[in-house]
Parts: C-alpha cells; structure tokens; sequence
C-alpha cells in the first residue's frame, strides 16, 4: 500500500508553506499513489523533470529528478507534512496580472484568436488611456502561453483519446448535475442539485446525493461518503470550476493520497463517463418520478439510491461487458481504505482562522460561539462540518482546546464578564537600569581614588 494515512490530523502550517507543499504534491503524486519499480519510477520521475512549471512565490520553472525522488521519499516516511520546507523562505508576490485584467485578456484573444501579443499589448494600452498597460509584454506573453491562448492552440481542433482506468478506484470522476423541484421543509418548494462520484474502470457509482445547495459543503460531503462506502481513490477527474479548486479539497485530497486533477476550461469530455451516467439518471430515473407528487429532499434520495442499487449497479453496461457491482468487485483486494482508527468525518471538518474577542467569543457563518477566556486576543482555527455546525472545535497552537456552543445574545448579555486567568507573577529580579548606572559611577569614582 503505497500512502497510508498516518492520522487523521491534517498538518498545521502557514499558508505560505502549505501552498508550497500542495504544489510539490501535485508534481509527485504520479510516483506515489500506486509502487513502482525502480527504473519506472526513474523514468516517470524524468518525465516530470522534463517540462517546465511556475513555482509559488519563486522564478523557478524545473525541478530535477533527484528533488522529485527525495520529496517523494519524504511524502511516504512523513506524510503531506513533510513536503512543506522547514524555514519560511518565500515571501509573497502580488500577481501581476489582476482577476479582471486577467478576464479581458482572454475575452480579446478568443474574440479573434489571430490577434498577436503586440497589437494586444497595444489594444490594452490605449484602451486603458496610458501610454502603457498594467502588465509588461513579457508578462502578457507568458499569461498567454500558461492559459493555453496561443492562436495555434485556439484554432487547432482539439483530439480527444479515449481512455479507462485499468482497475477500480484508480480514477473516479465527480461532477453536478441540475436536479428537480423538492417540498421546502416549511413549506414551497425548491430546486436540488445532484452530486456524484463514478468510478472510471467500472461505472459504479461510490456515491450520489440530491443537495440543497451546488457549493464546497456538497462536494465535500458527496466525495466523504464515496470513500467511506468505497474506499479511496488514486486519482479523482473533476471540473475546473472555482468551487473545485478550494484549498478544502486540496488538503483534504493530499491528507487522502489522492492526486486531483482538473480538466481544461471548455474541454469537458475527460468527465465523458460522468456525463453519460447523467443521461442515463435523466432518462430512466428523473423521466419517470411521478409527476403529480412533489417529494421531500430525503424521499429523493431514497428512490434515487433504490434505483441505483437495484438497477444501475445489477445492469449489464455496454462499455464494460458485465454489470458496474460486478466489475468494481473484481478488484476489490487492490481498493485502498483508510485505517481503521481513521476519523473520516473529522478528517473532512472545515477549517477557517477566528480572532476571539474581548467577550471570548467568535464569528462563524453569522452565529456567535463562545471561546476560553484565556483565547481572548488570539486567532484561533476552529474545525466544524458545514452540513452540521453542532459540532464546532477550537484549535490553538495545534491543539484541541474544546468544543465550541452558540452564544444566546439575551443570555450572554445577563452574565458577568468572563475572567481572564492572569499568569504568576515572576519573582523579582532585584536589576534595575538606573541603579545599575548609578553602582557603575560609583565603580569608576573609586578607582580613580
């Protein structure tokens, strides 16, 4: 078993460095989510070296094959937490070209892709009404070439190979699809999003769920309960949207050993499997609800996984020749699981910073929550699941200190105010720096005598 989860604490580091360790992840995940031998591992590990990235915070664009052995190494002795560097040496560099400049580059260029990157340079210039843009021509050039807006690669049409991973949970595919209409628990009604996970080898289906809402929270908890229904997957082929690149997932998929990879905006068809299973839901699940009832978010949810279970995964499928249960079955002594000690929920808890207050408590999602009177002044990360906020932890220092409750406003208002325990006084000293001046003098006056 290539990666264990040693804990299911996730590493406390600052951002900086975990930004870093991310990166550094991403590069090595292909030589250590599955074992290799020696001189393929050589070989994978020259073909990363091979091509060129931006580092975070750094002018580097290679990396050599013996740093990408040694963080691998690391990664399996120590976990996520050792590929983040020791002393802090990045510091952090605004970008130089800003989201909305960013988005009207890349709306110039796809307008008319034969524009070249001087009369661009020139457009922005004289539309911004200076004599120069905001960004150099050499850094309009490089965001050009990193957000793949060459004009050869906006003209040229785009071959899709197809592809299938040779076992069960070496790729899992996740995406939404837009669901029907549901009874508000307090009355009216409301539209649901569906969340899935598909495993590409066998089409089964970990897990998928009808949510409230299409954020980070469903995400999270969708791909929580496939790992905890079916193990954990290798790789995991997601959309490119921003709620899929939150530093949540990425934690979390790191903590995992779990390489995330995204498609390229407007190519979708990587997630082709995906799709198609959305299909196959509209056509023989959503086409035949009955229409004359409207149902809860939960009765849902119980016809869709009656269906799932009972057709989807017990029917043949073309691709693969045999039913997905069956063919997810048959490698099954290779699916990798988390120790049994593992906490998954815990290990899927949000993470955020809260500065406790001088009333000791905090803000989180417009609820206050009281702290430890000794926490007064100090930012705190507090751990919780979104989906379920009766649980709220607060950490300090890499330690639990406790469990956080809702303040009653009313109540609150009525108590005394908390008291802070105030450290020991120190025995004194007896140094005092005038005094000490004055003994020196006295010192000097007598050995002139």
């Amino acid at each position: 078993m290539p990666v264990m989860v040693r804990s299911t604490e996730i590493f406390r580091m600052d951002s900086k460095a975990e930004k870093l360790a991310l990166f550094r992840y991403a590069l090595i995940a292909p030589l250590v989510i599955e074992i290799l031998p020696r001189g393929q591992l050589t070989r994978r590990a020259e073909e990363i070296a091979a091509r060129h990235y931006d580092f975070p915070d750094s002018k580097r664009t290679g990396v050599s094959v013996d740093t990408l052995l040694r963080w691998a190494l690391r990664y399996r002795q120590g976990g996520f937490e050792a590929l983040a560097p020791k002393p802090r040496q990045d510091r952090g560099v605004s970008r130089a070209v800003s989201p909305q400049l960013a988005s009207l580059i890349e709306r110039l260029k796809r307008e008319n892709p034969h524009r070249t990157g001087m009369t661009l340079w020139r457009e922005l210039a004289l539309s911004s009404g200076k004599d120069a843009p905001a960004i150099s021509a050499a850094t309009l050039y490089r965001f050009l070439k990193q957000r793949g807006l060459s004009e050869k690669e906006l003209l040229a049409p785009t071959a899709h190979k197809k592809f299938e991973a040779q076992r069960s949970n070496q790729i899992w595919q996740a995406d939404m699809l837009f669901g029907p209409w549901v009874q508000r628990p307090k009355g009216g009604r409301m539209q649901v999003f569906l969340h899935a996970t598909l495993d590409d080898a066998s089409r089964l289906i970990p897990h998928a769920q009808f949510y409230a809402g299409q954020g980070l929270d469903a995400v999270l908890d969708c791909l929580r309960q496939a790992v905890a229904r079916r193990g954990v997957p290798s790789r995991l082929y997601i959309d490119n949207a921003k709620v899929y690149r939150s530093p949540q997932l990425a934690r979390i998929a790191a903590t995992l050993g779990t390489l995330v990879i995204h498609s390229r905006p407007y190519q979708p068809e990587g997630r082709g499997k995906v799709e198609r299973y959305f299909r196959t839901v509209r056509e023989q699940f959503l086409a035949n609800l009955d229409p004359k009832r409207l149902l809860s978010l939960g009765e849902l949810n119980e016809r869709l996984w009656a269906w799932i279970d009972q057709v989807y995964h017990g029917s043949e499928h073309s691709a693969i020749g045999t039913t997905p249960l069956l063919r997810w079955q048959r490698d099954i002594e290779q699916i990798r699981q988390l120790p049994p000690a593992t906490d998954l929920h815990r290990l899927f808890f949000h993470r955020h910073d809260r500065l406790v207050r001088r009333d000791s408590t905090f803000w989180l999602h417009k609820r206050l929550y009281q702290a430890p009177p000794d926490l007064v002044g100090h930012t705190v990360e507090v751990r919780f699941d979104p989906l379920d906020a009766a649980v709220v932890e607060i950490w300090f220092q890499g330690q639990l200190q406790t469990t956080a409750l809702p303040v009653d406003s009313v109540l609150n208002g009525l108590l005394p105010p908390p008291e802070r325990t105030e450290a020991p006084k120190p025995a004194p000293t007896g140094i005092n720096f005038v005094e000490l001046l004055a003994r020196k003098k006295d010192h000097a006056e007598d050995g002139q005598e």
